[in-house]
């Protein structure tokens, strides 16, 4: 049975009786943000090759024309040994991240019929040059022993490509590199591969340095490729061999990818990789004084946003699992926009305006996006590949999530005003502001009647709405959309007239902007006042939820779709997440009844969910709620809360989700005439919170206790 994760201030751990286990594997998921593997052993035999991967942001295949796949790459943490012309599987392991160093470590026996042979596996993602993965395994067996150590790429890696459709499992692999070159040498070899369909290039250089090993000569078969060193070691010694693998592909924009040369040193490489991580914990970590526990999740969480994000690419975004699974063909979602985005915005402000870039960037694919489905202007897509276009196969949710489009134009204005960086602003920016102010134009459907607009057939953030109008989030955000669109127009027309021209903007099209702005319906109930979610909402079946669930694994496994979509029934935070976002914009009168009405009729299917929940009742001092909420938000993957993190990875935007918890609803930061204030609301384990932000070009440090609260310019 596998033991908890066990967590301390810079460090997990935990134990498990044998090398497979998909959950543990997840939690050890170790990255530089440009590329990452989920915490498998080198040496278990027998492992489905589409779970013992490598990923590298950006790296997507097709599984069928025009939809692909983000690629469970050939991975060089692949070893196959002999002991004594003997095989066995790792037991009684102990996995160890250290969140300083990013280093993952591995010790375990291999038992060979009455004699054992103690194995460490130690591996690291260089954050300074992040073409590196540099591994290092030891065996030191308990007597006299041949051994034969084969290591390489597992060329046999694959994909199991799961369906948009969260109830069907698929068995069917994919293969989506090909081997297009192979050069071997004494102390190394390469590997030229090419991607299927996106005819992407990838060079996988490896060299080996070994301590007591003998070159043998090479392998090659169907399920790996590489050198083959030998050794006779006597009983209590250790034979090592370190490996240093250099990737590199024909998209590359990070420019810390450097080749290591062949005279590189493990101890050296981690040493630098060492000062990357301290240059980012000097600024994102957050010190909780009282709560051991939290103190150490919360490190674990910031640790996996910075392993999951490449922060120096402007064209890649982040998955729905980041760089841990193939979850979601790896796309890129709305939970980029509204829950990631704000840490990397105050704690590394280049790396927000990179994902941001990426949104910019893909603008030419919205409006063809726009196009296809018979609009105007830019949409974005709910489910965004590599180059930005839509991968969601299921037409209804493809077409209804509307509010994508105006998520992303929240997060680019959040960019624009926490950093003043007014290039971004009139050189990308102010563009997506226009052109999706065409689509919501050509989106809105007139009503002669009240002279007001509606926005039919949509979907809010909560998906079990049904197809719905009028929701409440949408609409909101898309009138904050049309207000920008008005006030860049006007920036372009007086500061960059050749631009506006060429955008080929008049006032009367920015009139009738401001129009529609005026005329889209915020629906409300018209006897209590209270807000409602969407017009049809009410409508809805009543149901108990404890009838649709009992735990906290989603309801789908047990309820279909097609009957949830008719229960008065919330998937996810969706009035209350408007709220998280626009606090400004509702008195608390207004928040009070929303939370009254809403939180309880929430199932929290979506990861997405706890968090928010506990945003919000931490911002409106909702004490006990924000500190259970947050319990299961933190605590979401290292305690496997809905049973799917082995299966499906890490999930990204809970993790960021957490973040804003603590420092937008705990701490209580905000920004008031362009300087940031604290109104913290503080669980009672916390004594002491610290942390550091960036905002418009500098750096602050807060810190919140009971006997008060301070941020200075540090």
């Amino acid at each position: 049975m596998r033991n908890d994760v066990k967590l301390s201030k810079w460090k997990i751990e935990a134990d498990s009786e044998n090398g497979t286990d998909d959950f543990l594997e997840s939690v050890f998921f170790i990255g530089n943000g440009r590329m990452g593997s989920r915490g498998f052993l080198s040496l278990s035999p027998n492992v489905p090759p589409y779970k013992t991967g490598l990923f590298v942001a950006g790296i997507f295949g097709e599984i069928k024309p025009g939809i692909t796949d983000f690629i469970n790459l050939p991975t060089p943490l692949y070893r196959k040994l002999k002991a004594d012309g003997r095989t066995a599987a790792p037991a009684c392991v102990h996995r160890t991240l250290d969140l300083h160093t990013g280093l993952f470590t591995g010790e375990y026996l291999l038992n060979l019929g009455g004699k054992s042979l103690e194995v460490c596996e130690e591996r690291f993602f260089s954050l300074s040059n992040t073409g590196l993965l540099v591994d290092r395994i030891a065996f030191k067996p308990n007597t006299d022993m041949n051994l034969e150590i084969s290591a390489g790429v597992h060329t046999a890696c694959c994909n199991l490509p799961v369906a948009d459709d969260q109830t069907k499992e698929n068995t069917q692999t994919a293969q989506l590199t090909s081997i297009v070159r192979k050069t071997f040498s004494e102390n190394g070899f390469s590997l030229r591969l090419l991607t299927k369909g996106t005819n992407l290039e990838i060079s996988e250089e490896v060299t080996y340095h070994t301590q007591g090993l003998r070159y043998q000569g090479t392998f090659d078969d169907d399920e790996g490729t590489g050198l083959v060193y030998s050794a006779a070691v006597s009983a209590g010694d250790t034979v090592v061999i370190e490996q240093c693998a250099f990737l590199s592909t024909s998209r590359d924009k990070d420019p810390r990818i450097q080749s290591p040369g062949s005279e590189w040193n493990f101890s050296a490489l981690l040493s630098q990789s060492e000062a990357a991580w301290a240059e980012h914990w000097e600024s994102a970590n957050i010190e909780i004084e009282g709560d051991g526990q939290a103190d150490a999740a919360l490190r674990y969480l910031i640790f996996e946003m910075i392993a999951n994000n490449s922060e120096k690419d402007p064209s890649v975004n982040i998955g729905a699992r980041g760089l841990t699974h193939t979850r979601y063909k790896g796309c890129y979602f709305w939970d980029t926009d509204l829950f990631l985005m704000p840490f990397y915005l105050y704690t590394n402000p280049e790396a927000a305006k990179n994902l941001m870039q990426y949104r910019t960037d893909t603008l030419p694919q919205a409006k063809l996006y726009a196009q296809k489905m018979n609009s105007a202007g830019a949409r974005y897509p709910w489910m965004a590949s590599y180059d930005g276009s839509e991968q969601c196969e299921s037409w209804d949710i493809g077409a209804s999530e509307l509010h994508v489009t105006a998520d992303v134009v929240y997060a680019l204005n959040q960019y624009i005003d926490a950093t003043g960086d007014m290039d971004f602003y009139r050189n990308h920016a102010a563009e997506v502001y226009i052109e999706t102010a065409r689509f919501w134009q050509s989106r809105y459907t007139p009503d002669p009647e009240t002279g007001k607009v509606n926005l039919l057939f949509c979907k809010g953030p909560d998906e079990y709405c049904g197809i719905t109008s009028n929701n409440l989030y949408t609409n909101r955000l898309v009138k904050e959309n049309l207000k920008l669109a008005v006030e860049a127009a006007a920036y372009l027309r007086t500061n960059n007239p050749s631009v506006y021209r060429q955008l080929g903007i008049t006032e009367g099209e920015t009139a009738r902007w401001a129009e529609l702005e005026s005329s889209i319906k915020l629906p409300k109930d018209p006897v209590s006042g209270h807000w409602k979610q969407d017009d049809t909402f009410d409508l809805l079946e009543p149901v108990n939820p404890s009838e649709l669930k009992t735990g906290d694994a989603a309801s789908y496994h047990k309820v279909c779709f097609d009957r949830l979509q008719r229960y008065r029934v919330i998937k996810q935070a969706d009035v209350i997440l408007l709220m998280t976002r626009l606090p400004e914009a509702f008195t608390p009168e207004e928040k009070k009844a929303a939370w009254n009405d809403f939180e309880p009729l929430c199932l929290h299917d979506s990861t997405l969910s706890f968090a928010t929940h506990a945003l919000f009742a931490a911002q409106n001092g909702i004490t006990d709620a924000a500190w259970d909420y947050f319990q299961k938000a933190l605590f979401l993957d290292l305690r496997n809360i809905m049973e799917n993190t082995g299966e499906e990875g890490l999930h990204a935007a809970c993790l960021g989700e957490c973040w804003q918890t603590a420092v937008f609803g705990f701490a209580g930061l905000s920004f008031e005439n362009g300087a940031p204030k604290l109104s913290p609301h503080l669980p009672p384990s916390f004594q002491k919170i610290r942390f550091r932000f960036f905002f418009r070009g500098k750096r602050y440090e807060a810190t919140v206790s009971g006997s008060g609260s301070s941020v200075q310019i540090g």
